[in-house]
């Protein structure tokens, strides 16, 4: 090559912009550093462009950017020899790998490489202050990017605590509030079908047969929806331009305690600013903000579908619901569940409930049956009962002095509070205790782990159940009737006619059918009926003797 003949570099502006990396929107704009890139390559004779790549939302703490990566493999393949950045931070902002690829993978490729406000260029290099600068600067923007991450983690967190939806998206049934984005406003639209997979479920529809229904009438997808909204909303489980309900979906949908009212944020988190890899976080780290915004479904049918969820809910033969008693039907004298059986006679089918163990092996149990008819039969007549008397306590409760109602309910919570604190003291004093017997030689480190983890999750659960015993007081203080909310299940069952799925599973807690062909039927809320029954006939007394 004659000496006069200038080398001409293929050269690629680069750009990148994160407010994750509390990039500033005026003087790191995309738009602003493409013009400062192409206004240096119109003034260097010697670089022509060939492309400009962008990462519009990409951390600078990694280098997985999809335009970098499309970048790197043109220089590999021979299509590009430069690489003008505005500055060293629209590179990277780790300190190592930045150094890695500007003081290792680039020479060797023969790539050079240009920080126009950096004054940087790596043709001509001054070796003895750019080996020290350009790391020193490389370190200055890695430190900046870590500090405005624990600053930007800080703020988010105080954020979900104090309530605020920080969420791209809000969750099917729920939107965001155009005057104040971090609070939720029910959607409508959405929120009556919510209503109505919570009722179908209810009903003991199964999730695919929801799912079915949906899709049969054309409801259009949490996804669909969201886009059909104007939401640029994506995700990566999307398969077909139009997307389908399934059970997955459904069941998503009614264990989520949003729809009570309760949000639930910070579940997964990233190790540092650094690591974009997500993993879950304990529960016990969570941001959850109970009565937060207004509700879709009320509480207590939320926990029974909770129940629900929980329950055997094999499909009846030939429907879509389940059975009535599925799930809750147990033998009176072993525990065992009780099964269906169908028995012909002629062109009659008979069908009856069977202990499930006596059934697997003749030796166990006895072989006590009973017709479905005269189950339903008792059960529907103790339900008409026990509603009867719910309503005649409640409708007492509303004379009774509720003074002494809520002075007793006090102490009662009060009792149970106590207990809750001793339980936390103990597992606190196990944990405390493990690491000596560690130290001591008692108990080896697997040992360790195994109990701590287990002395911790006790301690926990302890710790949530006095948070709710908690709540309950200040309910209670409050002169609130909302720890006498389940009366209204009952109440809202008054003119029941026959059994259905929705209140068998609403008002009975388990049903068990011993030899004798007696049946004992647990009601829901069976303790705190006992309870106000044994303290409204006290105080009848206790006003007896004072008259």
């Amino acid at each position: 090559m004659p000496e006069n003949t200038m080398k001409v570099w293929n050269t690629y502006g680069y750009v990148r912009l994160s407010r994750e990396d509390g990039d500033k929107e005026e003087s790191n704009s995309v738009r602003g550093q493409k013009e400062l890139i192409r206004d240096y390559l119109r003034r260097a004779p010697d670089l022509r462009e060939c492309g400009m790549k962008v990462d519009d939302g990409y951390t600078g703490s990694n280098f997985e950017r999809p335009a970098f990566q499309e970048m790197m493999a043109d220089i590999k393949a021979g299509k590009i020899n430069c690489i003008v950045v505005k500055d060293l931070s629209r590179f990277g902002r780790d300190h190592l790998e930045a150094g890695t690829y500007i003081e290792k993978i680039f020479p060797v490729l023969g790539v050079r490489f240009i920080a126009i406000n950096d004054h940087y260029d790596s043709l001509h290099r001054n070796p003895e202050s750019d080996e020290l600068i350009v790391p020193f600067k490389n370190l200055v923007n890695e430190a900046y990017c870590r500090d405005i991450s624990i600053k930007t983690r800080s703020h988010l967190d105080i954020k979900r605590r104090n309530g605020d939806f920080i969420g791209a998206f809000p969750m099917y049934g729920y939107r965001k509030d155009p005057e104040d984005h971090n609070r939720l406003l029910i959607d409508e639209e959405a929120a009556s079908v919510v209503q109505d997979i919570f009722q179908w479920k209810l009903d003991g529809i199964s999730t695919q047969d929801i799912a079915d229904r949906l899709n049969a009438a054309g409801v259009p997808t949490p996804m669909d929806y969201k886009t059909s909204q104007g939401m640029r909303y994506q995700t990566k489980f999307r398969k077909k331009a139009d997307s389908a309900w399934c059970a997955k979906t459904i069941l998503r949908i009614l264990k989520n305690p949003i729809y009570i009212g309760t949000l639930e944020q910070g579940r997964v988190t990233t190790p540092t600013y650094r690591v974009k890899r997500q993993v879950n976080r304990p529960r016990s780290e969570w941001a959850i903000v109970e009565n937060n915004h207004d509700a879709i479904i009320e509480r207590n049918d939320f926990e029974t579908i909770q129940r629900v969820l929980a329950l055997d809910t094999r499909t009846s033969v030939g429907g879509a619901a389940v059975e009535f008693f599925s799930g809750l039907l147990f033998c009176g004298e072993c525990g065992a569940s009780m099964v269906r059986k169908t028995v012909s006679s002629g062109k009659k089918k008979y069908v009856y409930y069977i202990c499930s163990a006596h059934k697997q092996d003749k030796t166990c149990c006895s072989a006590h049956r009973l017709r479905d008819i005269t189950l339903n039969e008792i059960v529907l007549d103790s339900l008409k009962q026990q509603i009867s008397n719910v309503i005649d306590l409640s409708d007492l409760l509303k004379m009774t002095d509720t003074a002494q109602l809520r002075q007793a309910g006090m102490q009662r919570l009060q009792k149970r509070l106590d207990q809750k604190r001793k339980e936390i003291d103990r597992a606190q004093l196990l944990l405390q205790s493990l690491y000596e017997n560690l130290a001591d030689g008692i108990i080896d480190r697997d040992d360790y782990k195994d109990l701590k983890a287990k002395y911790t999750r006790r301690r926990q659960e302890a710790e949530n159940q006095a948070d709710g015993i908690r709540e309950e007081m200040r309910q209670e203080l409050a002169g609130s009737s909302e720890n006498r909310e389940w009366m209204k299940q009952f109440r809202k069952y008054q003119n029941v006619t026959e059994l259905d799925r929705a209140v068998v599973v609403t008002l009975i807690e388990r049903i068990m059918l011993c030899k004798d062909h007696t049946v004992e039927i647990v009601f829901r809320w069976q303790n705190e009926y006992h309870w106000l029954v044994d303290l409204a006939t006290r105080q009848a007394h206790s006003e007896q003797e004072v008259g």
